[in-house]
């Protein structure tokens, strides 16, 4: 169960930090931007970052879990922090070229679906930090409208 909170986000009624609230990619940039010399984030910084309130921070500590557990991001088990792991950063900085993002707007809808049996066969044969990515990222975007 979801709600359109009033910046337009959607945020899920049970917790505000899922999937369903925020997409990977969106947590892998904000800790990318949201970090200290090192590349480490407190949870409560990126809570509040992803503005969400101090009472979100189980949350948010859930999701980052799960991320990390997805080879997405390291913890700092001593000093509790988060940054991103090889993987998550390898993922940041690919950007896809102006050119080939034109190309992908332009393309018809049912020319998608070509597009889509790429993606997946690439899934099959990508790295697993990269693979639960892309699975991820197709569950958000197919999610109840």
């Amino acid at each position: 169960m979801s709600m359109a909170g009033g910046n337009g986000v959607v945020r899920s009624l049970h917790g505000g930090a899922s999937l369903y609230d925020f997409r990977d990619l969106d947590i892998l940039q904000k800790i990318a931007v949201e970090n200290d010399a090192e590349g480490w984030v407190e949870l409560e910084h990126l809570a509040r970052s992803l503005g969400l309130g101090d009472n979100h921070n189980r949350n948010v500590a859930t999701r980052l879990a799960w991320m990390r557990r997805y080879g997405m991001l390291q913890r700092d088990e001593q000093r509790g922090l988060w940054r991103l792991a090889p993987g998550g950063v390898r993922v940041v900085q690919a950007r896809i070229k102006a050119a080939a993002q034109q190309d992908l707007e332009e393309l018809p809808d049912e020319a998608m679906v070509e597009v889509m049996a790429n993606v997946a066969a690439r899934y099959r044969f990508t790295d697993p930090t990269t693979a639960h990515l892309l699975r991820r990222e197709f569950l958000f975007g197919t999610q109840a409208r």
